[in-house]
């Protein structure tokens, strides 16, 4: 008897585990799950599930846990096996990306894809920022934007983030989003743009060309094909003003975001961008949740039947960061143009609400270079700027303290004029500077050595040269180190000839 009743209670504890629920499901999705119950869901699917593993890996500015939960199938070795990282609310009034995925970690935790982690492992990190999440607020509680935070790392749950890279160093990261197309100008036009998800590959040039085109080209039709035979809508991720009031690009050429600020070290990184509801909350969510939830499955199951080829061609790219050569030209300054083609954009009316096509002639899909600079073989930092030398440590930067200079000349930048500039329609400071050879005394002892061959090569390019769109002279906190008439403090180390 007593047997009987152990089999009954486990075959009853087994029919409750696979009825697992998310927060958010149990409610019917009235509301979003709270921070606090994120983290109760994912302790509880690692706790059901060998193939999940949960660990906090930082706090946020209000001393939240930051977690990641690592799905990995055993007992096969990782070391063959494609690195992913998923991460969802950097923006705290975007609740689906969360949402999608603790459904991914449901149907894990409960069996369902235990084929798509054949060769992949997965490291998902569902609230960036849960201060701002619980708010239903965009911003961390100390007012940062972490989307836009990926080069001065001013916010904890940034550092923490990358902090989270550098221990995994995942070939892909996925970055997931939502987007609110119900602006008034878009009303007034007489349309909104009604995609359920709009992924984005990397458009910064400076990123290798055959990562952007994979992506662009084989991961992200594969995705919008799952998408559509799942009943949901896909484009690739646009912005832009209503179509007659300015242009139509592709995004951003800036690294500062969780998209490229990894892509711009060559990994293969994506921005998932789902629709918003009209109250910029709770308004259908399920399907908000759902079609991202698809969209993330459609990647992972296409990085698993190609994780060899990925895997390649993430490798080779950082390996041509890390043996780049002096004197090949990275683009400074960038900016998007048409190339003759125009864009059929389905739109939704905003008076009728049905679905229709217009034309956009004011494309501009191609990105290219306006300024390029040839790479040095190093740059060198005063080691008594500690803002400058700080940033080495924020970002992983190799450099020396110890090092000569023989066969190779060292040149300063004078800033003579700083002018102003739009690029991607945003205002930013253009210095007209010239180059001349430097005559300090004691380099070797006062300035740090900061190798180009290394897996932040062209960040290094970007952010260092005082003419770049995206240096370190256009952030906050540093706007400083460009002065007219004075001398740029970060040197270039260049080869004799």
């Amino acid at each position: 008897m007593k047997r009987l009743l152990f089999i009954v209670l486990c075959i009853i504890f087994i029919a409750c585990e696979s009825k697992l629920e998310t927060p958010t499901e149990k409610r019917n999705y009235s509301q979003p799950a709270t921070s606090g119950e994120v983290k109760d869901f994912a302790k509880k699917a690692a706790g059901i599930s060998d193939y999940l593993s949960y660990e906090v890996f930082g706090k946020s500015y209000n001393d939240k846990d930051l977690f990641v939960v690592k799905a990995s199938k055993p007992p096969v070795s990782e070391n063959n096996k494609l690195r992913v990282l998923l991460f969802a609310q950097q923006h705290g009034n975007e609740q689906s990306g969360k949402e999608a995925l603790m459904l991914l970690l449901r149907d894990i935790a409960l069996g369902v894809h235990d084929d798509l982690l054949d060769n992949v492992v997965l490291w998902i990190v569902p609230q960036v920022n849960p201060d701002g999440g619980d708010k239903n607020e965009r911003r961390n509680d100390a007012g940062i934007d972490l989307n836009r935070d990926h080069v001065v790392k001013e916010a904890p749950e940034t550092r923490y983030l990358h902090d989270l890279f550098w221990d995994i160093r995942p070939h892909v990261t996925a970055d997931i989003h939502e987007y609110f197309p119900y602006r008034e100008s878009w009303e007034e036009f007489g349309g909104y743009k009604n995609f359920d998800v709009q992924v984005g590959a990397p458009t910064n040039i400076n990123i290798d060309e055959d990562i952007r085109d994979f992506a662009l080209n084989e991961v992200m039709p594969h995705i919008e094909k799952r998408l559509n035979a799942k009943g949901y809508s896909f484009h690739n991720y646009i912005v832009g003003p209503v179509p007659t009031e300015g242009r139509t690009r592709h995004s951003t050429v800036d690294f500062d975001d969780g998209r490229q600020g990894f892509g711009i070290l060559n990994t293969l990184s994506f921005i998932y961008e789902g629709i918003n509801g009209t109250d910029g909350y709770v308004e259908n969510l399920e399907r908000r949740a759902d079609s991202q939830y698809e969209a993330l499955l459609a990647l992972i199951d296409y990085l698993n039947d190609n994780y060899k080829r990925t895997i390649e061609l993430v490798q080779e790219g950082r390996q041509n960061l890390v043996n780049a050569e002096a004197g090949e030209k990275i683009a400074v300054r960038l900016e998007h143009f048409p190339d003759g083609s125009k864009l059929e954009l389905p739109l939704k009316s905003s008076k009728t609400g049905k679905d229709t096509l217009i034309i956009i002639e004011n494309y501009h899909p191609k990105v290219k270079a306006t300024l390029e600079v040839k790479r040095p073989k190093a740059y060198l930092v005063p080691k008594n700027d500690s803002l400058l030398a700080g940033f080495l440590e924020l970002h992983n930067i190799k450099y020396k303290s110890e090092y000569d200079l023989d066969n190779k000349s060292v040149k300063a930048y004078r800033i003579n004029r700083i002018a102003l500039s739009e690029d991607e329609e945003l205002e930013n400071r253009r210095p007209e500077v010239s180059l001349t050879d430097y005559t300090g005394n004691e380099i070797t002892e006062n300035f740090y050595f900061i190798p180009v061959n290394q897996l932040h090569a062209n960040f290094l390019v970007s952010v260092f040269e005082p003419e770049s769109m995206l240096g370190l002279a256009q952030r906050p906190g540093y706007k400083d180190i460009i002065q007219e008439g004075e001398v740029y403090p970060v040197l270039r180390v260049e080869r004799k000839y």
